[in-house]
């Protein structure tokens, strides 16, 4: 029997409050699993239900009210904001439904972005480039801007945006929200190819049917987190 794949991501007990006037509403409650390299995950649940809360933490957005998060065996709560900040940076690459990318940049400069947050790129930052613009099939568009792209054209420069620091897990926000079926399928084929090279990934989304691509699902509803079924 093989052994386990290394935990990357570990969630004890997790939980979030947030104050509404003279309440306090529980977006999250008591959120327990793990994440390990390699995985294909899909967080599943309907609008309200506390999956983008989910994400902000796994992301690092946000700081849980109860319980701790582990990345790579680290409490998180140990790390100081600047820390935190070189983690979300450096080892989560984040892509978002809404695309993101700045209009007036070429591809190519909206892809290099990642590698400037922190001080001077790295000494292969065109090379790591090269490679981002591969794998998403998109180096023949390095030099047009966001506006002369398609929807999926531009959620593939998203992607390989986020991939462009090789991260160890790619964390999509509802990815094919603003895609068309067959431009959302082809999104999807791609993130399939990206997990088979090895990529962990994990895709939130309110679509049973998106979800269903995935290997392992996570269902959120009433911020209560409970293992789904597999694809």
């Amino acid at each position: 029997m093989s052994a386990p794949a290394p935990e990357v991501l570990r969630l004890e007990r997790v939980g979030k409050r947030y104050p509404m006037g003279d309440t306090v509403v529980d977006a999250l409650v008591d959120a327990s699993f793990t994440l390990r390299e390699g995985e294909f995950m899909a967080i599943l649940g309907p609008s309200g239900s506390g999956k983008s809360t989910l994400m902000h933490i796994l992301g690092f957005l946000d700081s849980p009210s109860t319980g701790q998060v582990f990345f790579d065996g680290c409490p998180v709560a140990s790390l100081s904001e600047r820390q935190r900040a070189h983690v979300r940076a450096e080892k989560i690459g984040f892509v978002f439904q809404a695309f993101n990318l700045l209009p007036r940049l070429t591809v190519r400069a909206n892809v290099a972005l990642p590698l400037s947050y922190h001080g001077s790129p790295p000494a292969d930052a065109e090379a790591r480039i090269d490679r981002a613009l591969a794998l998403v099939d998109m180096t023949h568009r390095a030099h047009h801007r966001p506006g002369e792209l398609s929807g999926g054209q531009r959620q593939r420069v998203a992607i390989a945006r986020a991939l462009v620091n090789e991260p160890r897990i790619l964390l999509a926000d509802e990815p094919t929200g603003n895609l068309d079926t067959k431009t959302a399928a082809a999104i999807l084929d791609l993130f399939k190819e990206l997990n088979r090279l090895g990529r962990t990934i994990v895709v939130v989304t309110h679509s049973s049917e998106i979800a269903g691509h995935f290997r392992r699902q996570l269902h959120v509803r009433d911020g209560r987190v409970t293992e789904g079924g597999a694809a």
